[in-house]
């Protein structure tokens, strides 16, 4: 089995082959050695289940394009970023890297809670190759992207998920490497630094630099992606092009559409330090409705709990249509909301008013739950609830704009 090396063809940036990872499940938690020896002493063996989260990928970059990774929570688009940075070795295949690599992966992959930010910077640009001089030469614009400029002297256990994050994608893309991976850059900072963080990658793509590019937002990956791949858990991944593989991903997995959008389905990467209890849809009058007229005006209520202190969290909601696409997308943090503080125990309701102008059809409403910084996710539902748009709204598409038409000439 061969790892990160050289690659003699000069014409790929990146060439998986036969990957395959897997992870050892443990049936009871033994966090402490007394633990341990408790249960060697009662003649308890320490079993697991193998939980195989690739298998058999195989695919090639081309130098200076870029390849967007999508796929259901659970289906290791995060992993295998890791598989080619180095982070993870993989149980089977390899990995052939042509160039210097630049990871943006979990929050700050590499760095040193106990150091500095300034610290931290200087060492990671140490390990990633570059001299005394390059580093110094950049050090100022690292923190100028990162918009932390007050921050250079505090260590980063002081840090917010977001500030974290924030520095992690402006010191790696700093290092001026020749392949880039990026996991989920959507989810660093509001909408101006996510922004920011797009323009950068477009410079990149200018620059002919390769990039993989791991997301849920469809949308950005069709927009920069040259390819894109599709993992799946069950089935063998999909390369393809964009707008086929996209549309592919979206696509309802059962004709029963009903089922679809009644079948709630939680994220598996959650903290849970705050929960979705409920969501209520109601009419003006407070009444519970499935069926909405189009103009109708509607309160879409997310009922929360928390399990530790939480400070302004961010609740957002989705509606998707019977295909999965997404027709509307909001959340407290863009519409600069503070949501108040919360201890554990504690619960909240925040409602979301909405003057309905979707066309006719069904729809799901995914709910999400998140820090101050919708960076670090506490909780998240797939098709939490559902509704039907009744009545005949005489247009075609997502949306009614309910227009007033007229003959101005003639």
């Amino acid at each position: 089995m061969s790892l990160l090396k050289k690659d003699k063809k000069e014409e790929f940036a990146v060439t998986v082959e036969n990957v395959s990872k897997r992870f050892k499940i443990p049936h009871e938690k033994r966090s402490t050695l007394f633990e341990n020896i408790t249960g060697i002493l009662e003649g308890k063996k320490y079993s697991y289940e193998e939980f195989c989260v690739l298998k058999n990928i195989s695919f090639k970059v081309k130098k200076g394009e870029t390849l967007g990774i999508i796929g259901e929570n659970g289906t290791g688009k995060s992993t295998l970023l890791k598989i080619i940075a180095g982070v993870l070795k993989p149980d089977n295949g390899s990995v052939i890297v042509n160039g210097k690599i630049a990871p943006f992966l979990e929050l700050g992959v590499g760095f040193q809670p106990e150091l500095r930010a300034e610290d931290n910077v200087r060492l990671y640009g140490a390990v990633m190759g570059m001299n005394k001089k390059e580093i110094e030469d950049k050090f100022e614009d690292i923190f100028e992207f990162a918009e932390l400029e007050r921050f250079k002297n505090v260590k980063l256990k002081n840090f917010s998920s977001g500030m974290y994050a924030r520095l992690a994608f402006s010191t790696a893309i700093s290092t001026d490497p020749d392949v880039l991976l990026i996991d989920e850059v959507l989810a660093v900072g509001d909408l101006n630094f996510q922004q920011k963080c797009l323009n950068k990658i477009n410079e990149f793509k200018k620059n002919k630099k390769t990039i993989l590019f791991v997301s849920h937002d469809t949308e950005s990956i069709k927009k920069i992606s040259n390819s894109v791949l599709l993992l799946n858990k069950e089935k063998s991944p999909l390369l393809g092009v964009p707008d086929i593989i996209i549309k592919k991903y979206l696509q309802p997995k059962d004709n029963n559409i009903e089922k679809i959008i009644s079948s709630k389905k939680r994220a598996s990467t959650i903290t849970l330090k705050g929960e979705i209890a409920g969501i209520e849809i109601l009419d003006d009058n407070g009444n519970e409705i499935k069926e909405i007229e189009f103009g109708q005006k509607i309160n879409i209520i997310c009922k929360l709990k928390f399990n530790t202190q939480v400070i302004n969290p961010v609740v957002g909601i989705i509606i998707r249509d019977k295909d999965g696409k997404e027709s509307y997308n909001t959340n407290t943090l863009w519409n600069n909301i503070y949501t108040g503080d919360y201890s554990k125990g504690d619960s909240a309701e925040i409602a979301f008013e909405c003057s309905n102008y979707l066309n006719t059809g069904t729809y799901s409403i995914t709910i999400g739950l998140t820090d101050s910084t919708a960076t670090e996710v506490y909780d998240w539902y797939d098709n939490f609830a559902s509704f039907e748009v009744i009545g005949n709204t005489k247009s075609i598409g997502t949306a009614n704009l309910n227009s007033n038409v007229r003959v101005v000439q003639r």
